[in-house]
């Protein structure tokens, strides 16, 4: 009996640390979210992986700060605000609205920018991609993990770090920044490319502030992914 409460009240003394430091821990596992992999997996534990062990490796890797994440918004009383089911026909609304602006950003886009470094690296590196490693690579990982692993991180955790400036849409514009940054630290610093990047995780963030659960962005985000890969494919 003793133990238990000994051990309720190191529980209970953890959440209140991470509840303090919240915004702290919050922009430490975003950095590790950009940079954790990619230190790994450019050290020479990689050397002589296929092509699946190291996009797999690349996987488990940012599925581990995901996870690590998850916990701080548990503990800090934020996944609670953030994990409704509620479903609402304005919802549905709202998540058409936000196809309709991918489809629109992505036409005023595709006229005004050239491709995106990170399109045209993974064209590249798509062509090379068979057996297990394609299924990963050309469906699982972009349509299915990627999309949950953005969310939970750029909506999810970030957002509720943010909700302070909320009435200014800093967790909005913050989410949508932290999100452009993303998709162009691994290929260089290109203008259009965050620009493009930005104004998709502008249409995230505003779904996630409407709906105020993050399984809606997560559902947009899935869709709009796997619309890429099929169009991709044709």
């Amino acid at each position: 009996m003793v133990e238990k409460t000994l051990e309720q009240k190191q529980t209970n003394r953890m959440k209140k640390i991470i509840s303090r430091y919240y915004f702290i821990i919050a922009a430490l596992l975003v950095i590790a979210d950009q940079k954790f992999s990619g230190l790994v997996l450019r050290s020479n534990l990689v050397t002589g992986l296929s092509d699946f062990t190291y996009y797999l490796s690349d996987m488990m890797l940012n599925f581990l700060v995901v996870l690590f994440a998850l916990i701080v918004m548990i503990w800090s009383g934020k996944w609670q605000k953030i994990n409704s089911r509620k479903f609402r026909g304005s919802y549905l609304l709202y998540c058409f609205l936000s196809l309709l602006a991918f489809v629109i950003w992505n036409f005023v886009t595709f006229f005004l920018f050239p491709p995106t470094r990170n399109e045209i690296s993974y064209q590249h590196a798509a062509p090379t991609f068979t057996g297990a490693t394609a299924f990963l690579m050309y469906f699982f990982y972009p349509v299915i993990a990627g999309p949950i692993f953005e969310d939970m991180i750029y909506r999810g955790l970030v957002m509720t770090a943010l909700e302070k400036g909320k009435q200014w849409g800093l967790d909005v514009l913050g989410s949508a920044i932290l999100f452009g940054i993303l998709h162009i630290s691994s290929h260089g610093w290109v203008l259009t490319d965050f620009v493009f990047y930005m104004g998709g995780g502008l249409i995230f963030a505003v779904l996630f502030r409407m709906t105020k659960s993050i399984y809606w962005p997560i559902g947009l985000h899935i869709v709009y992914n796997g619309i890429g890969q099929l169009l991709m494919l044709l």
